[in-house]
């Protein structure tokens, strides 16, 4: 348990500056602490979050609701692939599957590991959600004793949290790779192949989709990919 939160809290302390920038942004847009708590518990959407303060600030009505929920949805649209991946071990009730499809994230996806246990991945993604939350929440409670520069100094602070998820993301892949490695064989070549193939197929769409529309395309393709393929190289 012990090494599961020591996971945890470099992810959650590089993602807490974000929080509270959204905090502070939405206290300067007259936003409640209650409104943010809602929002961040029930949205927990980090980049969904920004866009719909942002649409809000423009005003909901002449954007239009449904609008809105189109350009939210569509930044959203990855965690479809994520969660299929990610619920495949998760032997539980639909209640708790529901709690943990919920508190899924970039950061908790990238942490966990395919050998974690239940436990682990609850104190992962719950233990991240909380970070977020509490963030959020601190942001908008003491905006207003807060310098008006503060938001553009936060902004310089979101860089940890991309560094820290290739971090996890690569040695996620290192160790994915090594495990083909051990298994024997050619089995080790398998795992390089569907890596090769996966960053073949993400390199391709940013060509032809451009960098705005690659990426649901890019994970979609990259999950049926490791699917199809991955689990083979370990049973060979």
């Amino acid at each position: 348990m012990k090494s599961t939160i020591f996971r945890v809290l470099p992810v959650g302390l590089a993602l807490a500056p974000v929080g509270f920038l959204f905090g502070v942004l939405a206290a300067q847009a007259h936003w409640s602490t209650t409104g943010v708590l809602l929002l961040s518990s029930i949205g927990f959407t980090g980049s969904g979050q920004f866009a719909y303060l942002a649409l809000s600030q423009q005003g909901i009505a002449s954007t239009g609701i449904f609008a809105v929920f189109l350009v939210i949805l569509s930044m959203n649209l990855r965690y479809i692939p994520m969660s299929l991946s990610a619920s495949q071990p998760l032997k539980l009730s639909v209640p708790w599957k529901f709690v943990l499809a919920h508190c899924l994230a970039d950061e908790s996806y990238a942490t966990e590991r395919g050998s974690d246990s239940i436990r682990s991945r609850v104190i992962i993604r719950i233990g991240i959600f909380l970070f977020w939350v509490a963030s959020t929440v601190a942001g908008c409670a003491l905006a207003a004793w807060l310098p008006d520069s503060l938001s553009r100094t936060l902004s310089g602070l979101t860089f940890p949290v991309s560094a820290i998820l290739f971090a996890l993301s690569f040695g996620n892949v290192m160790q994915y790779v090594l495990n083909g490695t051990r298994s024997g064989g050619g089995a080790g070549i398998r795992p390089l192949g569907v890596l090769f193939a996966c960053v073949l197929t993400s390199v391709s769409l940013v060509f032809l989709l451009g960098a705005k529309y690659f990426w649901i395309p890019s994970i979609l393709s990259c999950y049926l990919i490791l699917t199809k393929y991955g689990k083979q190289g370990f049973d060979e």
